[in-house]
């Protein structure tokens, strides 16, 4: 999407394009590379930016700070930074997509001056259920791999077949090394293929499962201990489970007729659990 956007996207003169990532400090450092890969072999500029808490008030949205590949957090400082102020992550209470992503990119926009602009996201024409015509009106949003160019996973393919570099991770494993949204046939094979992951997890868990933020009302229907899972699982749960035979989560990233870059929603879900949105800007 970003390449037709700056190379052949006829109405291109007619807009000034910045590219942005935010970075969690939980993605993947192939997620990190891959980025890095992009801005030297397309020429582009990236703006790396991370989280900073805004101790304005307990509700103020979040700042940001401008990092780049070498700087780029990597143990999880802006995700656990965020927690301090709003808590546990979960379903409940999925604050990191809005902190992290969301108003951290508003804040690095509003510094260089820019208050109405839109924002582009790489949802493709055989998507449909991930298209939101009403919300992307609303949230100026544009879709241009199902409105300007329509693109199908065969033709995102074809693209990444010609260069020289691609996400070489599999498509089970995301960029968040070990997502809360994911299903739990994914936590598991992840938590049996690749346990270290799962320290910072662990961590997390135990210093924030008690954890109430001064602004965080609590009543009946919240109780504690706060978990990252669904069903109220623990890390170590997950890995427990992963220990016995399970079906394990398939590698589709070169598949011939699958999308060669991971998904950014989990489609491969089960009656009681799955990811149920997306970390994109909305």
């Amino acid at each position: 999407m970003l390449w037709w956007l700056l190379n052949e996207w006829k109405d291109r003169d007619n807009w000034e394009i910045i590219i942005v990532f935010a970075n969690t400090g939980k993605e993947r450092e192939e997620t990190l590379l891959f980025i890095h890969q992009c801005e030297k072999h397309f020429g582009v500029k990236v703006i790396w930016v991370e989280y900073l808490e805004n101790s304005k008030s307990a509700w103020a949205a979040a700042k940001h700070k401008v990092v780049d590949f070498e700087t780029a957090s990597r143990k999880g400082e802006p995700f656990e930074a965020m927690m301090t102020k709003y808590g546990m992550v979960n379903m409940k209470f999925p604050h990191c997509t809005r902190e992290l992503k969301q108003n951290t990119i508003k804040s690095y926009a509003r510094s260089i001056g820019w208050k109405k602009y839109f924002t582009a996201i790489g949802i493709r024409k055989d998507e449909p259920s991930r298209l939101d015509w009403v919300k992307a009106k609303k949230n100026r949003l544009m879709y241009p791999l199902a409105s300007h160019k329509p693109t199908t996973k065969s033709d995102i393919n074809l693209f990444w077949s010609k260069q020289p570099f691609d996400l070489t991770i599999k498509s089970y494993e995301g960029n968040c090394d070990f997502c809360w949204k994911k299903s739990f046939r994914k936590l598991m094979t992840i938590a049996d293929e690749n346990p270290k992951l799962l320290d910072w997890w662990k961590e997390m868990e135990l210093k924030y499962e008690n954890y109430i933020p001064p602004h965080r009302e609590i009543n009946e229907n919240i109780k504690l201990p706060f978990r990252f899972f669904r069903r109220n699982m623990t890390v170590e749960d997950i890995v427990e489970d992963s220990k016995f035979p399970f079906a394990r989560a398939k590698n589709e990233a070169h598949d011939i007729d699958k999308y060669k870059q991971t998904e950014m929603w989990d489609f491969e879900l089960d009656s009681n659990d799955g990811c149920t949105e997306s970390c994109e800007v909305y």
